[in-house]
């Protein structure tokens, strides 16, 4: 089935109260899953991922402390946009991997099949680009993925919520104070000026970094075209996890960026594995299919 997505208002306020209340080791923890035969272990194409969110300054995901030419600007954007996009893919082989539930399809083969059909990262493959990959590949499901925010939330995502959090701080002033009209307009800035800059370019405050990394990916059917499984995360804060960084490093955006897009993937990861996808449970959802075809 395909999974719920929660409106990214709810997911918000989920994703603050779980990162505080979770320790920093426990970011990175392996979860135990029960081994499958390897009958059992479907084969699994990862295709490049994609970046939805339009990325146009190399300041946005990287620390940048010299002035660069537009060529030089141009050329390091794109090369730090290609290893975001190469981590997010090995990321979720690795936690996948992890779990000895699936099989893969190495990445040349996949880069060839990706070459053949003129497939773009990120782009979800028609019925008959997934009888190929199924054919080509032998691909038992076919992951897209996009990174759908890195860095800075688009303001579609974050303003509602933003002003579901000042509507909720102001009324709670405002009935401790009597709706003193002063003390409300002054919880409705201190929201605005904190928060603003937080969820529009991230900040790094007293050891805590905001720079949020959004992510989703579904799995397909390559027989009928059908999704089988669909998720998106989001990782947000960090502290404990910056903790394990030497200190000259902390501070930078892209370490940041990178275990935030670490985070994610192994939510993403984590979740396909619960899904429980194995050859008997697809061959299951296609029986009834194939008792039409065969009668």
């Amino acid at each position: 089935m395909v999974g719920y997505r929660k409106p990214w208002s709810q997911s918000c306020c989920l994703i603050l109260y779980g990162c505080l209340l979770c320790g920093g080791c426990a970011w990175f923890q392996t979860r135990l899953q029960q081994e499958i035969p390897m009958v059992e272990r479907p084969y699994v194409a990862v295709l490049p991922f994609g970046i939805e969110v339009d990325i146009t300054r190399l300041s946005y995901i990287k620390s940048v402390e010299e002035d660069l030419s537009p060529e030089d600007e141009a050329q390091q954007l794109a090369d730090a946009l290609q290893q975001i996009r190469t981590a997010a893919q090995r990321l979720l082989q690795s936690r996948l991997a992890a779990g000895q539930r699936f099989r893969f399809v190495s990445d040349e083969q996949v880069a060839a099949a990706m070459t053949t059909l003129e497939l773009k990262p990120g782009i979800v493959p028609t019925t008959d680009q997934l009888a190929y990959l199924r054919a080509q590949l032998g691909a038992d499901l076919v992951i897209v993925g996009n990174i759908l925010d890195y860095g800075k939330i688009r303001w579609q995502y974050w303003v509602p919520g933003l002003v579901v959090s000042m509507l909720t701080e102001t009324l709670i002033v405002g009935a401790a104070t009597g709706f003193n009209p002063a003390f409300m307009a002054a919880t409705a800035g201190s929201e605005l000026l904190t928060d603003v800059p937080f969820w529009w370019g991230g900040a790094y405050v007293a050891g805590w970094a905001f720079r949020p990394v959004r992510v989703e990916a579904s799995a397909f059917d390559p027989l009928d075209g059908e999704v089988v499984w669909s998720e998106t995360e989001a990782a947000v804060y960090l502290w404990g996890r910056l903790k394990e960084v030497p200190e000259g490093e902390r501070k930078k955006k892209e370490v940041q960026l990178g275990l935030n897009l670490k985070k994610a993937m192994e939510d993403i990861g984590d979740s396909l594995l619960d899904a429980g996808l194995t050859i008997s449970a697809l061959r299951i959802r296609r029986l009834p299919d194939e008792k039409i075809v065969a009668f």
